[in-house]
């Protein structure tokens, strides 16, 4: 079955292929797929091809994960809340119309193009910002600064809510680290930040070492994980254990985990795993 696997079509697109024209052909195929839906549907829909927007439904999917991540946080209408990753605006267009005129939004993004697009299309009473990001990451964007670095656009303790969707995934091991640290400052105690990453728990290491995985993330550091070592912010995990210890040093306990479908068979949950951390307080 690995050997199977190893010589999959995919598999060697993956292997040999660069990586930005993989990325252009899954866009490309993805947006010819959705043309009936766009014919069909007058709401404007971002192109993948031009934006890098995530899989499923533009509209379907933005719902069902502010639902979650409603719920999740205890969202109040007068939150701030700060958007890791924001892309074009696909979790902040729900947000922002649920948050009243004393809310706030707050998104950053690598991708000036996607935060072009998240200006024009969403709106709300609440107060939104859009900042650009300018940082290097190999899988979208080859110049900028080291993400590792960087300071969120928030006060110290201004934040209520925070999310990130896909981030944590494609973020490497000092980066990542960072991330959640910044999110222990800017976060109020008690406040509550939802993510999806993929967690490698001591029981996905056998089926990771014999290849049955659907996502066949391989070892490539102390406790960090990577589905191509050659190019690891392609898709990065991170062993449970290691990602707690960045947590309780950013002042942030793991609150909820639900497992994703990576670790297969395909099911109707998310693919990555989801978390939720909350700012201890005291």
């Amino acid at each position: 079955m690995p050997l199977v696997r190893e010589l999959s079509l995919k598999a060697l697109i993956h292997r040999y292929a660069p990586r930005a024209l993989v990325n252009f052909a899954w866009n490309l195929a993805s947006d010819l797929q959705e043309l009936p839906v766009r014919l069909s549907d007058p709401r404007p829909r971002p192109w993948r091809t031009m934006y890098n927007v995530g899989g499923g439904d533009f509209y379907e999917t933005g719902d069902r994960f502010f639902e979650s991540f409603r719920d999740a946080v205890d969202l109040k209408t007068d939150d701030h809340v700060l958007d890791l990753g924001c892309g074009v605006g696909r979790l902040a267009r729900p947000i922002c119309a649920y948050l009243d005129d004393a809310g706030r939004y707050a998104g950053f993004d690598i991708s000036q193009r996607a935060l072009n697009y998240a200006r024009k299309t969403v709106s709300g009473p609440c107060q939104i910002e859009f900042h650009h990001a300018d940082l290097a990451n190999a899988e979208y964007r080859r110049t900028g600064a080291s993400a590792h670095s960087y300071r969120f656009p928030a006060e110290d303790a201004s934040v209520d809510a925070a999310l990130a969707t896909s981030l944590f995934s494609h973020l490497k091991a000092d980066a990542a680290e960072a991330y959640l640290a910044e999110t222990g400052r800017v976060l109020k105690p008690g406040g509550r930040i939802l993510l999806t990453a993929f967690i490698v728990e001591a029981e996905d290491l056998t089926s990771l070492e014999s290849g049955q995985a659907r996502l066949n993330l391989q070892a490539m550091g102390e406790g960090v994980y990577a589905a191509d070592p050659r190019h690891p912010e392609r898709a990065i995990g991170f062993d449970r254990s290691l990602f707690e210890s960045w947590a309780k040093a950013a002042g942030l306990s793991i609150e909820s985990r639900v497992p994703g479908d990576w670790r297969g068979p395909a099911t109707q949950q998310d693919y990555q795993d989801r978390l939720v951390l909350r700012r201890i307080e005291g």
